[in-house]
């Protein structure tokens, strides 16, 4: 399909990178460097928790790690909705994106300081600097996460069609940010140690931020509280139509949970199987466990592409998916990973150790899910959002996908501990699978009431 010259109504598929204003590659670039840090941190957070006192860790036991990574995990994706409310209501998309970014800033750097004084020991006083790093990353997160990928969608004007585009390449610069976080601290952790590798995540933080303030002053952002604006200034729903909206958003919301709380295994049970019951072993050289989050990262860079030209080919011939029928795919491709996993987990004997190469497919095609349902709930929610609360129902949307599954993923994987990796992997996977079956069976239901509110489910 030849590209429109007019970017209101061109084909988002053809759209590059180039087309865009400079506020959004700014965004973009800022997420990916927001994303090196935190990936960089959480790769490292329950595995820094569970490590003996010897090799510079807590020592905290597995349940214990786990239990802390899930409540940091369901926080910092659960809080945005307050975050999100503030920058619209209180603050501004600017503040909010300037003022969570010093607060992440000061998180990183106190558990940097923390890992470097601990060497083992995990006195009160080091206990209390971790919670209080901890405390700053979920606040600064909570003002900064929804507001940046509203922000994305500020620097286009009307219904310019560059904006979905524009989504793709953010969700791009996420998945890059992964890849670059997992061999990036998994390696200076392996050479350096725990303290300088959550440095990391301090250093890409401090790069994006300074960038935002030097380069961000003529952004096209909401720079006053959405609360002063008059209501000419806002497309305005009635109480009915926005909470038909709303109600549509949650069942995505619902069917998006499931699969973060199997894709969440990767910083937690999948992590403690693959340091512990895997042979990481490449010839001569240990695959440090943190690579294998950049595994995932790689695969979805690859993924993203791929299914944009499948979707792209099939538009083209009038066959396109909707967004269930996407959000089925994602959850079917979430269980095979799991039980790949759970293939793996049981091929063990007594003191043996799986082969790296089954769960690394397992990563793979897991991360093929996430390409699925992320790739299209982002313009999902901008669209379906009423305008004057837009990030804190962004917001919400992740409190209720990434935040409780994320919450969950701790929860549910202390279960492995009693029942086993393969009985664990297995029913999870199990568990996926039934709902990707129930999405497909919603799909009469969601298409008439996108139909009896205006609404596209075809992204």
């Amino acid at each position: 399909m030849a590209q429109s010259a007019d970017p209101s109504v061109a084909d988002p598929v053809a759209i590059r990178p180039w087309q865009f204003p400079r506020g959004a590659l700014l965004i973009i670039g800022f997420e990916f460097c927001e994303r090196v840090g935190f990936y960089s941190m959480i790769s490292l957070l329950a595995l820094f928790l569970s490590a003996p006192a010897a090799q510079g860790g807590f020592g905290w036991s597995v349940a214990a790690s786990l239990i802390a990574l899930g409540v940091f995990s369901g926080l910092m994706y659960g809080l945005p909705v307050i975050g999100g409310w503030v920058a619209d209501r209180q603050l501004g998309h600017r503040r909010a994106i300037v003022l969570g970014g010093a607060l992440m800033l000061s998180g990183y750097t106190a558990l940097t300081v923390t890992a470097a004084a601990a060497k083992g020991q995990s006195s009160p006083v080091l206990t209390l600097l971790f919670w209080l790093s901890i405390g700053l990353l979920i606040v600064g997160n909570s003002l900064m996460k929804s507001t940046l990928v509203v922000a994305l969608g500020d620097t286009f004007s009307g219904q310019d069609a560059r904006r979905e585009g524009a989504y793709a390449y953010y969700y791009a610069g996420i998945n890059l940010g992964g890849l670059v976080a997992g061999f990036l601290a998994g390696s200076v952790a392996t050479i350096w140690g725990w303290a300088p590798a959550f440095g990391v995540s301090a250093v890409s933080l401090a790069l994006a931020l300074s960038a935002f303030l030097i380069l961000g002053r003529a952004l096209p952002l909401r720079v006053v509280p959405s609360s002063t604006l008059a209501p000419a200034q806002t497309s305005m729903l009635t109480f009915a139509q926005t909470r038909n909206r709303l109600g549509i958003l949650a069942v995505f919301a619902a069917l998006l949970l499931v699969y973060s709380t199997g894709s969440f295994q990767l910083y937690g049970t999948m992590s403690f199987f693959l340091e512990r019951k895997v042979d990481r072993h490449l010839g001569s050289f240990d695959i440090p466990t943190q690579w294998f989050t950049s595994v995932e990262a790689a695969a979805l860079i690859v993924a993203a592409p791929t299914l944009a030209a499948v979707w792209a080919s099939l538009r083209r011939q009038a066959r396109e998916p909707d967004i269930v029928i996407k959000y089925a795919v994602a959850l079917g491709l979430g269980a095979a990973g799991l039980l790949l996993f759970a293939v793996a987990a049981g091929r063990l004997g007594v003191g043996s150790h799986a082969a790296w190469p089954l769960p690394a497919a397992g990563i793979v095609i897991q991360a093929g899910g996430e390409v699925a349902a992320w790739t299209v709930s982002y313009g999902l929610v901008y669209r379906l959002a009423p305008p004057r609360i837009v990030a804190a129902v962004m917001g919400a949307f992740y409190a209720c996908t990434l935040g409780l599954g994320g919450y969950l993923a701790g929860w549910v994987g202390t279960l492995a501990q009693r029942w086993g990796d393969a009985r664990f992997f297995l029913v999870l996977g199990g568990v996926t699978a039934l709902t990707g079956l129930g999405a497909v069976a919603l799909r009469p239901l969601l298409r008439r009431a996108a139909v009896a509110n205006d609404i596209s489910l075809v992204s």
